[in-house]
């Protein structure tokens, strides 16, 4: 394997372990906040904490359309070398994030105000507190947006060890929210809602500090390139399609639930969710170090070297995903009641389901993505995925108004995710040139082999040997998912040169820890 090969799988390899510090610190603080939030505000404040967050998520398509332009061009411009075009990109993304979060906090107080007053299923007694939870989350909102292009250098440059420093002090400071949350004497709900905008202003000045010192093109300097803003804007705009489906998907289904079955079911769908993101998060950790490696392979016109990675990618991120998913499924009813002191209802169903569409959704997730938007050509691949992913809310409002049950949108969910999962590689494969014959051989073919299996023995013990749910069943049920999912995996889901690649990697590990 040549030098340069060598030193990129070195640098994604290590990107990755900092990626899963930063998540372990995370995930541990997440879980025993949430469970101590939930306590303290009950299931109902909880719940409108959860959907009036979702009102002004609603408007992220804006801002997470631009963040997808700005780390595809910085990406870009660093893969070919050039720093001046490098300071020119950067410094046209900031503004044009200034002007987004401006409109976004425009479009949250005046039409989201509205939908918060109006149409959210809201006791009338919590509606004032909801009102200051909504203003809030608007102003966290803004801070994120401006903190898009500084995030964005830091992952284009792959100095991904910033995140795992920067999260032991936000953990720290969500610890002290808890505490403070207990001890003061004012509204909860709105007490909460203060505290995380503190949390995320400080986070955001330290890493706009941080990139102004480390670098160059993160200092800004005047652009007067009218072509580049159309160029990024263009890119964006047809980003918002894929941003805003997505937003659809997520917030979209979590105002429908609450119109239709109110706010002790979005506490449910809060609590899935959450367990949904901390799990997700180990897989998209290990993307975000994929991501920029794929990028620059474009760049440079090494196009089978990024379908190696993207389809590496793709595969690795599904059996990660499964290998953490697979013990949490069949223990989900034990977690839940040691993780909460009360258990919303619905949880239990929401988290299997979710977690299924995650597994889906990773067979054709980020790495695929990244690939479409590296070539700048993203149009048709855009209208096209994103009216599907957008099917979700329409079928699922019919669905409801006919006296399904809260659930049956995850099942809607799933479906369309295979859908447009199948639509995205095609549009790789006509725009790029991927191998449907190497998908099929490398990804679906190694996980549905992985699948079959691994899971047997845990299904076999868990309905007919463990009926109750105790620390030994959670136990022993772990360690027989463990040790399936990492046999089949070893076996059926790696080729010959991954398993010595990682072979290899594990002998220096234990070499160097003796």
């Amino acid at each position: 394997m040549p030098e340069t090969k060598i030193t990129d799988n070195r640098r994604v390899a290590r990107n990755t372990v900092f990626l899963y510090v930063r998540m372990i610190l995370i995930l541990g603080v997440t879980l025993y906040t949430s469970r101590i939030v939930l306590d303290v505000l009950g299931v109902n404040d909880y719940g409108i904490y959860n959907v009036v967050g979702g009102v002004v998520a609603m408007f992220a398509f804006l801002s997470n359309s631009m963040a997808s332009a700005t780390q595809r061009y910085l990406t870009y411009e660093l893969g070919r070398g050039d720093a001046a075009r490098l300071r020119t990109v950067f410094s046209a993304a900031l503004r044009i994030h200034l002007v987004l979060g401006a409109v976004i906090v425009v479009l949250a107080e005046t039409i989201g105000l509205w939908f918060l007053n109006e149409k959210l299923v809201i006791d009338p007694e919590r509606m004032s507190a909801a009102r200051w939870v909504f203003h809030f989350s608007v102003i966290t909102f803004f801070v994120n947006v401006l903190q898009v292009p500084y995030n964005a250098a830091i992952i284009a440059h792959e100095k991904m060890s910033i995140y795992a420093y920067v999260s032991i002090a936000e953990v720290m400071a969500k610890l002290l929210l808890v505490y403070l949350l207990k001890v003061l004497p004012y509204d909860k709900l709105v007490l909460y809602a203060l505290l995380m905008l503190l949390v995320q202003v400080g986070v955001r000045v330290f890493y706009q500090l941080w990139c102004r010192s480390r670098y160059a093109e993160c200092r800004s300097v005047p652009v007067h390139d009218r072509a580049l803003y159309r160029e990024m804007s263009s890119f964006a705009g047809w980003n918002v399609l894929g941003s805003l489906a997505w937003i659809m998907k997520d917030q979209g289904v979590n105002i429908l639930l609450n119109l239709f079955f109110g706010t002790a079911v979005n506490a449910a769908r809060g609590i899935a969710a959450q367990v949904s993101y901390s799990v997700n998060s180990f897989v998209n950790n290990f993307q975000v170090a994929f991501n920029p490696q794929i990028t620059k392979n474009y760049a440079a016109g090494e196009v089978k070297e990024m379908e190696r990675l993207a389809l590496r990618g793709l595969k690795f991120s599904f059996l990660l995903l499964y290998f953490l998913a697979l013990p949490l499924l069949l223990n989900v009813g034990f977690i839940l009641d040691v993780w909460l002191k009360e258990v919303p209802e619905y949880a239990d169903i929401f988290i299997i389901l979710i977690m299924c569409d995650a597994l889906v959704c990773s067979l054709s997730g980020s790495p695929l993505m990244t690939s479409l938007a590296a070539t700048g050509r993203i149009r048709n691949y855009q209208v096209a995925v994103s009216l599907l992913v957008m099917m979700t809310l329409p079928v699922s409002y019919f669905l409801f108004r006919s006296g399904m049950a809260p659930e049956t949108v995850y099942w809607v969910m799933i479906c369309f995710s295979a859908l447009s999962g199948a639509a995205r590689f095609l549009f790789a494969r006509h725009q790029i040139g991927f191998s449907l014959r190497n998908y099929v051989r490398e990804v679906l073919l190694r996980t549905a082999a992985v699948l079959v299996l691994s899971l047997p023995v845990p299904l076999v013990l868990r309905l007919m040997v463990f009926h109750e749910d105790n620390v030994w069943t959670f136990l022993a049920l772990c360690a027989a998912s463990v040790i399936c999912v990492a046999a089949s995996a070893w076996f059926a889901g790696l080729d010959r040169s991954e398993r010595d690649s990682t072979g290899k990697m594990i002998a220096d590990w234990l070499r160097k820890i003796r």
